[in-house]
């Protein structure tokens, strides 16, 4: 496991027998993307009167797909898949995301502290760590319960996402207004697609998550593309969770296991 220049996960990735090229994995990406440049590289034709919605953060786009004979990495080998073309290239240095469709199957484990990523069969959590039970969701994402300063809040696991957003429910759970003193403008937000949201920043007192509790930890605030704001929600970015050192998701199970601190 390598990291972009955002911190996110990064591997490798061949195409039809070409490469490798660097690919960040993104456990809140439900489909694997490629960048147009990367397709033209490739010499990729789009598939004729075939596309698909790319939802990200702050919008969505609708891509053209790509076929792919053979796609392999160190972690699973697959063939016969199309990929849709990624509509904002400038979001990694990488060449494209690997979403979660490869992994739903088993235990993808990251290690920051020895750069390594493993999949395995899914198993309970050894001595050492502990398991956080949450849910997938429709798309087969991971969602896990944390607390912020004692509010209950649902978080969506993503590696793909360099810090951690929560949504305005947030704000309004800790009984904060939208003008309170402590939210900082910070400028705007872009994931997969092209579209741009407005963020505040803040600091939190006590964000706890599992056995593991963080102090006077950093997150942006904004209005998630096609989110509800009627419950608070957060994106569980790589900035945190890089903090753990150890996790896994273990998709079949539901769970986020995590070593537990020392």
């Amino acid at each position: 496991m390598r990291l972009d220049r955002a911190g996110r996960p990064v591997i490798g990735v061949q195409f039809n027998g070409q490469g490798p090229f660097d690919m960040v994995l993104d456990t809140a990406a439900q489909s694997s993307v490629i960048t147009a440049a990367l397709a033209q590289e490739l010499r990729l034709q789009p598939l004729p009167g075939e596309s698909i919605s790319v939802q990200g953060v702050s919008g969505s786009a609708q891509v053209a797909l790509y076929p792919v004979d053979e796609l392999k990495t160190d972690l699973f080998q697959a063939q016969f898949v199309a990929l849709p073309g990624l509509p904002n290239a400038g979001s990694t240095s990488a060449r494209g995301i690997l979403g979660v469709e490869h992994f739903a199957q088993g235990k993808l484990g990251f290690d920051h502290r020895e750069g390594r990523l493993t999949f395995s069969a899914s198993s309970p959590v050894t001595a050492g760590s502990a398991a956080i039970q949450g849910r997938l969701d429709e798309l087969g994402l991971l969602h896990v319960p944390l607390s912020i300063d004692g509010v209950a809040v649902d978080a969506l696991v993503d590696t793909g996402a360099s810090t951690s957003v929560a949504n305005w429910a947030v704000v309004a759970a800790l009984g904060w207004r939208r003008d309170d003193p402590r939210l900082k403008a910070a400028g705007g937000i872009r994931g997969a697609t092209q579209a741009v949201s407005s963020v505040m920043s803040t600091h939190v007192d006590r964000f706890k998550i599992g056995p593991a509790t963080l102090s006077n930890v950093p997150i942006l605030v904004t209005a998630p593309a096609g989110a509800r704001e009627e419950k608070p929600h957060l994106i569980l970015g790589i900035d945190l969770l890089a903090v753990l050192g150890t996790y896994a998701v273990d998709f079949p199970r539901a769970e986020l296991q995590i070593g537990v601190p020392r």
